[in-house]
């Protein structure tokens, strides 16, 4: 009886569905839009059910958001009056909504308790973090934490049991900028003038404008930065060094790290960072503390294996952004220190294999084609993944970022640990994708073959001078070797250079001219969404 109620519902209802409509020419996703904005007339209607796991989704988000208000209501508000990057922050719930236009069923309830643990996570380091910061009057932890570089794990430092690793880039500049595609241009124009170059990668502009504009909180006693992931990342640590004015420890980690004697090299230098944090706080390496937080961080990547092995066919209910997001952050950001990333890894792969084992397809079965994408932030604030599902068809597998460290650590010799540590934070964010020498770059086909795509959709960063180097070499391979080959341009951080609907129109053109296919929500093939977050 309850179930019939709920299809007559559905039936009624199914005229406000976005899907149903482009289906029936009679709208779609964008239908529900004000002109120019991400800002949305009225929810998605999913159909009942899947419309209370998205409403009771939102809710969850909202008490996240109450609690940091509530456990820190002065830093916060002083956070608000102190730093540009704070307002963008309130854009969340719309960045959230537009992340999973399209998902029903079981991967929509998964891509909500993925995005749910960063909320949850993110919430709470930014009532820490501001409760401690010195520019808004410091707090009891203040001292005791250490700010690293955004592209070095975390991880390493759970041997300090004292001290709280903290990226010192996450809040101003590294998770704001996938959520509001204004905040970053403003840091990139503060860069430049204080004269740097304007060709430059625009997120070390953005960074090196967060630290000329005292945007960075103020936190520790010393901090750890990194030539990561590239040449422009050097120079970015130099002026973070200067303008911040505390003891710093660069982590030179090997650029070439799949060469011999690259591995031993940056093992040296992780010991080498931890006698400096030692020596500058006063406190003693602990390893076994290091082995329990590695054995939460081994069974993170132990089930993002399995994740894997079942996103190679069409039945995994982890799709798109759901999945590059989430372990972009479970990666940079949680990384082994919190435990609650490990019960929603339970939790979701629990989801997988009860999907895999109905022979569930997501997305009713409308993927056209399946893409390995290789590209950084300008996809998540773009939402990129969900528009090409909800456009074209395209499920993106798996996204670079999915692919960093997912080596085991150690948990029982020093020695060996430390070693296997080096080898995670060589394989950071975007530090084997586009530096660190050709098998690097090359590697996408074996992943796009693994992961049985038929199509590869390739970062095609304009201020990125590895990335152009290799344009026509790979356009050549992809040939060669059968795949749909797509570069998308963009210009990282900077949406002025190249827009929204800039990047959009790499995969219209594609899609329209070359393979012929008509889109599945003509509302969502060119559309003005320049204002939005």
């Amino acid at each position: 009886m309850f179930d019939k109620a709920i299809a007559a519902i559905d039936k009624k209802l199914q005229r406000f569905d976005p899907i149903w409509m482009a289906e029936n020419g009679k709208g779609g996703q964008r239908t529900r839009y004000y002109d120019k904005t991400g800002v949305a007339k009225y929810r998605e209607w999913r159909g009942v059910r899947d419309t209370m796991v998205d409403y009771v989704a939102w809710l969850k988000n909202l008490a996240s958001m109450a609690r940091m208000v509530a456990s820190a209501p002065i830093p916060c508000l002083k956070g608000f009056w102190e730093y540009r990057w704070m307002g963008s922050y309130l854009g969340t719930f719309m960045f959230i909504d537009r992340l999973f236009e399209g998902y029903r069923g079981y991967e929509l309830k998964i891509a909500h308790l993925n995005m749910h643990a960063i909320v949850h996570s993110l919430t709470r380091k930014i009532a820490l973090i501001l409760s401690n910061d010195r520019r808004l009057g410091g707090g009891p932890l203040t001292d005791v934490m250490v700010p690293m570089d955004e592209v070095l794990p975390p991880l390493f430092m759970t041997g300090f049991k004292e001290l709280v690793a903290i990226p010192l880039q996450l809040l101003p500049e590294f998770i704001v900028c996938d959520i509001d595609q204004h905040n970053n241009p403003y840091y990139i124009d503060v860069a430049e003038s204080f004269g740097l170059p304007a060709d430059v990668c625009s997120r070390c502009a953005a960074e090196t404008g967060v630290a000329m504009d005292d945007a960075f909180p103020l936190i520790g006693k010393a901090m750890v930065s990194t030539n990561m992931p590239c040449n422009a990342s050097e120079a970015t640590s130099m002026f973070q060094r200067r303008r911040i004015g505390m003891p710093d420890f660069p982590a030179t980690l090997a650029m070439m790290h799949n060469e011999p004697g690259g591995n031993k090299f940056s093992t040296q230098v992780l010991k080498d960072c931890i006698a400096f944090i030692e020596k500058e706080y006063g406190v003693k390496y602990d390893w076994d503390n290091l082995f329990k937080h590695a054995a939460l961080m081994n069974e993170q990547n132990r089930i993002e294996l399995e994740k894997w092995d079942i996103m190679k066919t069409p039945y995994s209910s982890l799709v798109g952004i759901a999945e590059t997001l989430y372990r972009l952050y479970q990666w940079a950001a949680a990384n082994g220190q919190e435990k609650y990333f490990n019960k929603v890894d339970r939790k979701v792969i629990k989801i997988m294999r009860k999907s895999y084992s109905e022979k569930y397809i997501p997305f009713p079965g409308k993927t056209r084609h399946r893409a390995f994408l290789w590209g950084p932030s300008a996809v998540y604030y773009t939402d990129f993944p969900t528009w090409t599902q909800n456009c074209w068809g395209i499920n993106i597998v798996l996204n670079m970022d999915s692919t960093m460290g997912h080596n085991m650590i150690n948990t029982s010799d020093p020695e060996l640990a430390i070693e296997d540590l080096a080898k995670f934070t060589e394989k950071a964010v975007m530090r084997h994708h586009a530096v660190g020498g050709w098998d690097n770059f090359n590697a996408v086909w074996e992943w796009a073959k693994n992961f049985n795509c038929d199509m590869v959709l390739y970062n095609d960063n304009i201020a990125c001078k590895g990335t152009l180097g290799v344009h026509a070499v790979m356009e050549e391979q992809a040939r060669d070797l059968g795949f749909h080959f797509i570069f998308v341009e963009h210009d990282l951080q900077d949406s002025r250079t190249v827009s929204r609907q800039a990047m959009r129109n790499c995969i219209n053109g594609y899609m329209s001219v070359v393979l012929g296919e008509e889109p599945l929500d003509p509302t969502i093939v060119e559309f003005d969404d320049s204002d939005a977050y």
